[in-house]
């Protein structure tokens, strides 16, 4: 069973996904994502503050890794470019994440 029901959040990826430049990668949808949702991103957060049955809490790790891969369930707006592109995460670390393109 799920901690956190992101239907919601799902919701919104084809309006977010429009706001895109043509080319994009994961961290910097994922920001766009929860700029524009603050109170349902913070919810899915705290769902997971414990994350993962007491171990480490990694709440933006856990959140950030469901949305990024739900973006694969949407290849009538966007198909992938590379898997491992190095980015900025939310906090400004550089890491690896996934590159988009809009199909229109």
């Amino acid at each position: 069973m799920a901690i956190f029901d992101f239907s919601r959040l799902y919701a919104k990826y084809p309006a977010i996904i429009a706001q895109m430049p043509a080319v994009f990668d994961s961290h910097q949808f994922i920001l766009e994502l929860a700029h524009h949702n603050q109170i349902e991103y913070i919810k899915a957060l705290y769902a997971y503050r414990g994350a993962l049955h007491n171990e480490t809490p990694a709440p933006f790790q856990v959140v950030h890794r469901n949305l990024s891969a739900r973006l694969n369930h949407f290849s009538e707006l966007v198909k992938p470019v590379r898997a491992h592109k190095t980015s900025r995460d939310i906090f400004g670390n550089t890491n690896t994440c996934s590159e988009w393109r809009k199909l229109s």
